[in-house]
Parts: C-alpha cells; sequence; structure tokens
C-alpha cells in the first residue's frame, strides 16, 4: 500500500488493491440558539449546514461516504438531537444510502457556546478519484454564489445537483467546494497542485468573498465544458 496524503482539504489513504479512503472534516462554533453564541441560529441548520462541507468535499473527489462522525459540544436533550436531524436530513437530501453514524456528546458539563465537530469517510476506486491532469487553457467555472451568516438560503439545496452535473462531465478535471476563504484562495491553490497559475476573470463576483458553509463550488474543466454549464459563471482560467 502506498501512503496516505493529502490533497487540499482531503486526506486519501490508498487501500490494498485499487480502492482509497477518503477523509474531510468541518467545524463549527459560536453558532447556535446558547446565551454564548455569536449567530443565533436553530441547533437543526448546525448541524445540516456543517455536515454539507465535508460531504462536499468527499462526494466532489469522486467518492462514497460511508461513515459519518460528530464530536457534539453540547447535551444530547435538547441541542444534540436537533443537531442529528438536521444531519440526518442532510443525508436524505443529498441521496445517500446506507451511511453509517457515530459520535459522542457533552454530558459532564453544562455548555454556554454550540460546538461541533464532523468529520466523513468516503470509499472510492482509484479511477474514481476526480483528480486529473490540468493543462494551460483549462478554465474555473462556478456553481452557486458565496454566502455566509445571514446571506445563507437555508432552503437552498441545489449544491448537491451542481456537484452531480460536474461530476457527469468529462471535461471537468477536478471540483472543489468552496469554503470561508473565498473563491480565489482555492483558485490558486487548484492551480499550485497542477502547476499552473490562476488569472481571475472580469465576472462581476467577489473572488475573494467568504462561501461560508460551501454555498459554491468551482470546476477546472477544459474550455469546451462551457457549453454544458451555460448558466455558471466563468471566474478565471490557469496557464
Amino acid at each position: 500500500m502506498n501512503a496516505p496524503y493529502k490533497r487540499r482539504d482531503l486526506v486519501i489513504i490508498p487501500l490494498r488493491g485499487s480502492q482509497n479512503m477518503v477523509l474531510a472534516c468541518d467545524s463549527c462554533g459560536g453558532i447556535g440558539n446558547k446565551a454564548g453564541d455569536v449567530m443565533k441560529l436553530a441547533p437543526y441548520f448546525v448541524g445540516k449546514f456543517t455536515i454539507r462541507v465535508a460531504l462536499l468535499e468527499v462526494m466532489a473527489s469522486g467518492a462514497r461516504p460511508i461513515i459519518i462522525s460528530d464530536g457534539l459540544c453540547c447535551e444530547m436533550a435538547p441541542t444534540g438531537e436537533d443537531i442529528l436531524r438536521g444531519i440526518a436530513d442532510e443525508i436524505n437530501i443529498c441521496g445517500l444510502k446506507d451511511v453509517m453514524l457515530t459520535g459522542s456528546t457533552e454530558e459532564n458539563f453544562p455548555t454556554s457556546m454550540t460546538g461541533v465537530g464532523l468529520s466523513v469517510l468516503g470509499l472510492a476506486e482509484e479511477s474514481e478519484l476526480r483528480f486529473g491532469n490540468g493543462r494551460s487553457g483549462d478554465i474555473a467555472v462556478l456553481a452557486g454564489m458565496p454566502a455566509m451568516g445571514p446571506e445563507v438560503d437555508l432552503s437552498d439545496n441545489s449544491c448537491y445537483e451542481n456537484l452531480a452535473r460536474l461530476l457527469a462531465c468529462r471535461d471537468v478535471i477536478e471540483i472543489v467546494p468552496v469554503g470561508s476563504k473565498g473563491i480565489l484562495y482555492e483558485a490558486n491553490l487548484l492551480a499550485r497542485l497542477h502547476a499552473l497559475s490562476f488569472e481571475p476573470a472580469s465576472c462581476g463576483v467577489n473572488l475573494s468573498a467568504s462561501a461560508g458553509p460551501a454555498t459554491c463550488v468551482i470546476a477546472m474543466c477544459r474550455p469546451e465544458a462551457v457549453h454544458e454549464f451555460p448558466n455558471y459563471t466563468v471566474v478565471g482560467g490557469f496557464k
């Protein structure tokens, strides 16, 4: 077996044969309905959107999530139960089956702030991993728009449809969910992984804005892919 390695925020663990484990995680703190929380939000949505980030990371790699581990820095009832309900609903929304959920809560001490740490473990054949070879002339397309905090549309689940469309396109090289560091950061990181540079386009999108809980994704594509995604925004190119 080859040694584990990192790619962006993912850990890839080669197994015997051609299978790989893919691990992603995300955390959330100070968002909830406890007295010490900075942003007030129902715990249900804390669970729903925190797990979305890690799920998108694993699924964008081409892997199938099989295990979710939750570390909830709060009591099980009622806060933990609401967070877990959000996680369960998100799993159903993205169409996953037979995902195992395990975790822990804080039952020894009362907590005054909501904290969540989530990990997603997936499996993929080597041929399924979407880590292709980028080249000069490829473009970066944006699906969704960056948003954070109160800007986030709590009813928008289009991220999974966008991801499925990108994964189905043979001209898409690599897909990256965008988080708090923004589109430009992720595009530059993607360029370095392919020994290229990223040149932003004048597209009317704030490429430095936080995308909070992965409200958008970017994809490195061959130029001809732009015709398959007429509603997506070209945010730059690679050289």
